[in-house]
């Protein structure tokens, strides 16, 4: 049996670090993810919406996504809303991303 690929979970403050030092290759990135978007080499599914009865205008979005190409990436992103949390100083949205390898499915990084 291989071995299972390595899993990191990468705090919101290294990917800051990152995003501040290298802003032209994720531009870069970003572009080559719409490069690919647009050669129909994505999957880009709807999203899943779960809302509160008790808080209508909270939710949690759910974002599957694919790239192909020489990105061969899957994950997810898990979106929270919850505008009400302004009024305890609070940010309005938070976020997590789950980074899948599109071959194995294995999970690589939690961001």
């Amino acid at each position: 049996m291989a071995p299972l690929p390595p899993f990191y979970v990468v705090p919101g403050a290294a990917v800051k670090g990152v995003i501040d030092a290298h802003r032209d290759a994720i531009f870069n990135s970003v572009a080559e993810a719409y490069r690919l978007h647009a050669r129909g080499d994505s999957v880009n599914p709807d999203s899943y919406f779960l809302r509160y009865r008790d808080k209508p205008s909270a939710r949690i979005i759910a974002l599957p996504a694919h790239l192909g190409g020489t990105i061969q990436k899957s994950g997810i992103k898990w979106i929270s809303s919850f505008p009400e949390n302004r009024a305890g100083n609070l940010a309005r949205a938070s976020a997590v991303l789950i980074l899948n390898d599109a071959a194995t499915g294995y999970p690589l990084a939690c961001l």
